[in-house]
């Protein structure tokens, strides 16, 4: 009778130690599965914040040359000019992501960069840089799903002995990651010197 009840506590006490050691292998796999879509997250945000700095980039050689694009539109940027910065923001070949802010608000927050309509409000990386985007592959493996892209705003520039109409300009870039709802948006203010030639 006693050799039964030692078998029957001796497999209460097996179960127990199957039990605890089920419960630690599952509560590992469970660890190792998120620190796996923790690093793929990070690698993912890594991505799209490389590709908000490729767009920052080619917006400050848009601004400040050299640019030797056949639609270059370096010339056009100074701080004392803004010939062709459009009201809201331009969505025309010649005008697309330059942004004329008359207000207090910043315009990044109004334009819709998940537009991929004609009339869209925003640049696109090397579309005015001679295609530098041409060695940006998108949307395959672990590319960024999309190019990323950018606006310029006028931006009313103080500083010492500066003439009062003087500009300069924020950019703002949206980079994608892997994911297309991975998106890191960056800004930069650029000043470019009414002296500063083409």
């Amino acid at each position: 009778m006693q050799k039964q009840s030692a078998r029957g506590l001796s497999l209460v006490v097996v179960l127990i130690l199957m039990s605890a050691i089920f419960l630690m292998a599952a509560f590992g796999a469970r660890l190792t599965l998120l620190g796996e879509k923790s690093s793929r997250n990070d690698r993912d945000r890594q991505l799209a914040f490389q590709a908000a700095e490729a767009a920052l980039s080619d917006a400050e050689m848009e601004i400040m040359g050299p640019n030797a694009a056949v639609n270059s539109r370096t010339c056009s940027f100074s701080s004392r000019s803004v010939s062709l910065f459009v009201e809201g923001c331009g969505n025309t070949t010649g005008d697309k992501g330059l942004c004329l802010n008359t207000t207090t608000e910043p315009l990044y927050k109004s334009i819709n960069f998940e537009d991929t309509s004609t009339s869209r409000r925003y640049a696109l990386l090397g579309e005015y840089t001679g295609g530098r985007n041409s060695g940006f592959a998108t949307g395959t493996s672990a590319l960024p799903a999309a190019l990323p892209r950018y606006i310029v705003e006028t931006l009313s520039y103080k500083r010492p002995r500066a003439k009062p109409d003087e500009q300069a300009f924020l950019v703002t870039a949206k980079g994608y990651g892997l994911n297309a709802r991975t998106q890191v948006m960056l800004q930069s203010v650029i000043y470019k010197p009414a002296s500063a030639g083409c």
